[in-house]
């Protein structure tokens, strides 16, 4: 039997992963200076969207700026590709420039801007949406890819998505979480939007932490024997002084019944 692997591509706006990470540190802390797995990622939306890629995808590139290598750690395990099983059709491309003071910008742009506001800023790199662009349009032109699922949040891939479409293939948005500032203009050329559902968040981040198993939270806790129910007697009733003497059944009856 021949596996049909459908030309289906994830290409990772890093810049946009890094900033819902950072976004979520804020927001829970038990997600704080936890990594992204990115296998994990890719993972969870080829089990949970499989009627949008069939179960099967070529490649899922993550881009990032040139130069930001190290901080891109902070964010990401990044896999070790000397140890056989460790890549599996992700690639991590640095493209683009990062600009100066960079990192002081963005903490200014996600710490005091409202949401609302944010996407008027200019970003803090640049050249990684033309690099994505040109990526897509080569498979595209050459009728090489059927869906693309774009995680990004910029408002600059508006006229990339409506163009995408008009060469046959769809645009799906992902995200990994459900913003309060996610762009609509944005979702509303896609044809398709999701995200990571929050309760499986936690498994996606390095390292783990430890729950108890469903099996044991769902079982029911064992009632206690019914000597355990009963409240403990008072001294008085437990002990008895001097010898313990049978009750007369006549007692308690009047005269006349006592006689007969």
């Amino acid at each position: 039997m021949t596996t049909i692997i459908h030309a289906n591509y994830f290409f990772i706006d890093g810049s946009a992963l890094a900033a819902q990470i950072r976004q979520l540190w804020r927001e829970d802390s038990s997600f704080t200076e936890r990594r992204l797995c990115p296998r994990r990622l890719i993972a969870y939306f080829m089990r949970m969207l499989q009627e949008l890629h069939l179960n099967s995808y070529k490649r899922a590139t993550f881009y990032f700026p040139k130069g930001d290598e190290a901080a891109v750690e902070e964010y990401l395990v990044m896999p070790d590709h000397k140890n056989p099983g460790e890549i599996r059709d992700i690639h991590f491309k640095y493209c683009g420039q990062k600009l100066k003071r960079s990192a002081e910008f963005t903490e200014f742009v996600e710490t005091q801007v409202p949401p609302k506001f944010r996407g008027r800023f200019s970003k803090s790199e640049k050249g990684i949406d033309i690099e994505i662009c040109c990526d897509a349009f080569k498979l595209a032109a050459a009728s090489r890819l059927e869906r693309l699922f774009l995680f990004t949040n910029d408002d600059d891939f508006i006229p990339f998505c409506r163009t995408i479409k008009e060469y046959g293939a769809n645009i799906s948005i992902v995200h990994l979480l459900d913003t309060a500032n996610r762009n609509l203009s944005l979702l509303q050329e896609a044809d398709t939007y999701d995200v990571v559902a929050r309760q499986h968040l936690q498994s996606l981040f390095i390292p783990e932490i430890s729950v108890p198993p469903i099996t044991e939270m769902l079982t029911p806790q064992k009632e206690p024997p019914v000597s355990a129910l009963k409240p403990d007697a008072a001294p008085s009733d437990m002990n008895v002084e001097g010898p313990i003497v049978s009750p007369d059944p006549k007692e308690g009856l009047d005269e006349a019944e006592a006689e007969k």
